[in-house]
């Protein structure tokens, strides 16, 4: 029996599809949301080499788009403004601020890149937040988050942490995939005829950090208004990079070079559907109220 509640608005949630792991509905604001576990191991059916290769020009291009945006909101004072990554991974985002002359130092708890992260001198802490020390006495001029959000379960308990640890004017940033967008949409689609393996890579249940959550521009912004956040901006960013695709789809080492093949003719076949469809990534800027 599920008694499970939304943890965006508290409506009971409706069970939706049964995969390796439960994946629920919530009627009231659209919230997707699992009974999956993070894997603390860290081990995972994920090649990281292919998949670096795959998405690096992809999150740069998008890392770019969400500097013109601190660069809108903070202008000549760039340089002077403090930020944190939760999540860093490879240090991408780092690495585009150190580009950009911006301090923003990133909390990691894994360190399959640590070695990269010393060759290019990236501030990072290893451990998770909000239990590893990164009080700053005035707070965080901005805290970024680029597809982790929707891996942390208690989005409630992160929520109010970062309230706490960004400045009075600060800038809450969420960079995440969407349920509206058209892969998930096409997955979904497929997962009716009987093939789950796209649904199962949505929400990464083969992977050591699994997806919590998909959310909708609704309850996202539901959520945040919850907590005394409010939106003041949300872009498209691009969800693929048409050069890199078969690297990124390889990057699951439970497809066949074949597949991936067939996988990625039948993508750039489709570009320009995908292209005019709804985004399956957004960024969204919050504010705190005052």
């Amino acid at each position: 029996m599920n008694n499970r509640s939304c943890p965006v608005c508290s409506n009971p949630l409706k069970s939706k599809y049964k995969l390796k792991f439960n994946i629920y509905y919530c009627p009231h604001c659209g919230l997707l949301n699992s009974d999956a576990k993070f894997e603390y191991s860290f081990q995972s059916n994920l090649e990281s080499d292919s998949r670096d290769i795959g998405l690096k020009n992809l999150r740069l291009k998008n890392f770019a788009a969400i500097t013109d945006q601190l660069k809108k909101y903070y202008g000549p004072d760039i340089h002077k403004i403090k930020g944190l990554e939760i999540g860093s991974g490879n240090g991408w985002w780092l690495q585009t601020c150190q580009q950009n002359n911006i301090d923003c130092i990133g909390i990691e708890p894994e360190r399959i890149y640590d070695s990269y992260h010393q060759e290019h001198k990236l501030n990072i802490l290893y451990g998770f937040y909000p239990e590893v020390n990164v009080k700053q006495e005035k707070g965080y001029d901005f805290i970024i988050f680029n597809d982790v959000f929707e891996h942390i379960e208690d989005i409630n308990g992160l929520v109010e942490s970062l309230k706490k640890d960004l400045s009075a004017d600060g800038t809450l940033i969420i960079n995440l995939p969407m349920s509206t967008g058209f892969f998930y949409k096409a997955a979904t689609l497929m997962h009716k005829f009987g093939f789950n393996s796209s649904l199962e890579r949505m929400w990464q249940f083969n992977f050591h950090s699994p997806h919590m959550n998909y959310f909708n521009d609704r309850n996202m912004e539901f959520l945040l208004n919850k907590h005394n956040f409010l939106k003041i901006d949300a872009l498209k960013l691009d969800s693929l990079d048409f050069s890199s695709l078969k690297e990124r789809i390889m990057a699951d080492k439970g497809i066949s070079k074949l597949k991936a093949l067939m996988m990625t003719s039948a993508l750039r076949l489709m570009k320009p559907i995908i292209l005019n469809s709804k985004p399956d990534i957004k960024v969204f800027c919050f504010k705190k109220r005052l």
